[in-house]
């Protein structure tokens, strides 16, 4: 009989270079300046001299120790009409993104002297990297040109995403093809099957150093020797021609069929006592989580997908200063189905929740459904899950429900943004009508701001709005879960009309909200 049959589809992947043990580069960039030679004097580093505006780069952050953002890169791709398509800079700003496209849109592509014109290429131009604690223009004498590895059955592909999506297929095929049904038994594992395939391919094609990641150590195991075996890429990754190493990453995923109602049966009741085990706070026989059994089928229940930033559905609401509950709603990924899972939790008598303090300020979390081993269970806990908002201020302190707590903290900070870029932001950017602006930051368990971070068309804003966000005082109060104060995070973004930028003064402030919060 056959137990098992292996359905193969993808999901999010990542590829990324690895650094080579047969040539004498200390990493990746060493490699890059190699092929690249970066010159300040040179053709291309003299023409956006001329284009860069010299604003932009005097004010760039460079003080991260970490490697890749000390250089700005500008990355193409060629069509087959020979014409530069897919352009890409990775600095931090836009503005000065757009200025480095908008140059390189103009330059005359055959000064670059390409030596290998090909669809399956990715180019890579350096245009700027750091002298000391400044940013300066740097560009590549030499275009890099870089191809992934060709495996068999793969030579055909006439593009870099053709090339991809068949090797993709290779590993996906070779592992549903090798990887033992006996451990798959062994780990009770019906339906969707996330596999993390990581390895490096070396210059001369070999598979070597496997890392995979499966849900248990057995198959992990498993999934590593299957993957050593996978063959030799029939032409390893080049740079400039040339044979380079690679390293390559995706998530692949098996779908577990069984005709087997024994192993069904085991696999559910496996299933059931690992998540009493993992997940003790979790019961599904609480007095909310049997009441919503009552009005949610096995079917319906099945169907229900959860949003992609939540783990399973869960139940909000607050109190008001009777003790009813108020403003209650669910993560739910549809109007509708928030709307019956509200109705359904109107019907449970409230009492029986034995919730003991109340807080007006506070909001109580519970969770309905989640996922475990790709199935939907109904589940709660005995006591919910209660979150007091940050208090921004002491004037916050008298709102009168956790909404409007936050509305106090959110007008707090746009007062600070509005009035600190309300004489100065329309000569920092040469940009006109809506530029947007973004930043994140935390507050710690003692109300202290850290982990500032900005994001905004160039250097001059973004350090000044670190420098607006770094200032502001300590809150009145910090966050707390069940009475344990937290780090939270708030995140941020404005849109500041500046018109044609011929004024003095901006308008139209728009504010985007943060996301709700989640704890």
């Amino acid at each position: 009989m056959k137990y098992f049959l292996f359905l193969l589809f993808f999901t999010y992947s990542g590829i990324s270079f690895s650094q080579t043990d047969y040539l004498t580069f200390i990493d990746k960039y060493e490699e890059f300046a190699f092929y690249a030679k970066p010159n300040k004097n040179n053709t291309l580093s003299k023409y956006f001299s001329k284009r860069i505006h010299s604003d932009l780069l005097s004010h760039y952050k460079v003080n991260d120790t970490i490697k890749n953002k000390k250089f700005v890169y500008l990355t193409f791709k060629i069509n087959q009409q020979n014409k530069v398509t897919n352009i890409i800079v990775n600095s931090p700003y836009s503005e000065l993104n757009k200025n480095i496209r908008e140059a390189f849109i103009n330059y005359n592509i055959e000064d670059l002297n390409i030596p290998e014109k090909n669809q399956l290429n990715t180019y890579t131009l350096q245009i700027l990297s750091t002298e000391g604690d400044k940013m300066v223009i740097n560009c590549s004498t030499n275009v890099v040109f870089d191809k992934l590895p060709v495996f068999e059955g793969c030579e055909p592909a006439v593009n870099k995403t053709k090339l991809s999506n068949c090797l993709l297929n290779k590993i996906s095929e070779h592992v549903a093809n090798n990887i033992s049904a006996v451990e798959i038994k062994k780990a009770k594992i019906l339906g969707s099957l996330n596999l993390h395939v990581k390895f490096s391919i070396n210059e001369q094609g070999q598979i070597e150093k496997v890392n995979c990641k499966a849900p248990t150590d057995s198959l992990t195991k498993e999934l590593n020797r299957v993957v050593a075996l996978f063959p030799k890429a029939k032409i390893p990754a080049t740079r400039n021609g040339n044979p380079t190493s690679f390293v390559y990453e995706k998530t692949i995923s098996l779908e577990i069929e069984s005709e087997n109602e024994k192993y069904k049966e085991e696999v559910n009741q496996y299933q059931e006592n690992l998540l009493n085990v993992s997940d003790e706070f979790l019961n599904p026989n609480t007095e909310l989580a049997l009441h919503f059994k009552k009005y949610i089928s096995a079917e319906e229940l099945a169907k229900i997908v959860f949003p992609l930033t939540h783990p399973g559905l869960f139940l909000y609401f607050n109190i008001d200063k009777n003790g009813k509950p108020i403003d209650i709603k669910t993560n739910a990924n549809t109007l509708d189905l928030n709307n019956r899972f509200v109705e359904i939790f109107k019907k449970f008598p409230f009492e029986k929740l034995n919730i003991k303090s109340v807080n007006i300020l506070e909001t109580y979390r519970y969770p309905i459904i989640i996922e475990r081993f790709n199935k939907n269970i109904i589940v709660s806990n005995d006591r919910p899950f209660v979150n007091t908002p940050p208090i921004f201020d002491k004037d916050c302190q008298t709102s009168k429900n956790s909404k409007e707590l936050y509305d106090c903290m959110n007008q707090s900070i746009k007062n600070l943004v509005v009035n600190n870029f309300k004489r100065t932001i329309r000569n920092k950017t040469k940009l006109k009508g809506v530029i947007n602006v973004r930043f994140s930051f935390q507050i710690d368990d003692k109300g202290k701001i850290i982990n500032v971070k900005a994001f905004a068309p160039n250097a001059e804003i973004c350090n000044e709005l670190e420098q607006i966000i770094k200032s502001i005082p300590d809150v009145y109060k910090p966050a707390y879960l069940n009475g344990k104060a937290i780090i939270t995070t708030r995140k941020y973004s404005f849109g500041f009309n500046v018109g044609n930028n011929t004024i003095d003064d901006f308008k139209d402030l728009r504010k985007t909200p943060g996301p709700k919060p989640h704890f």
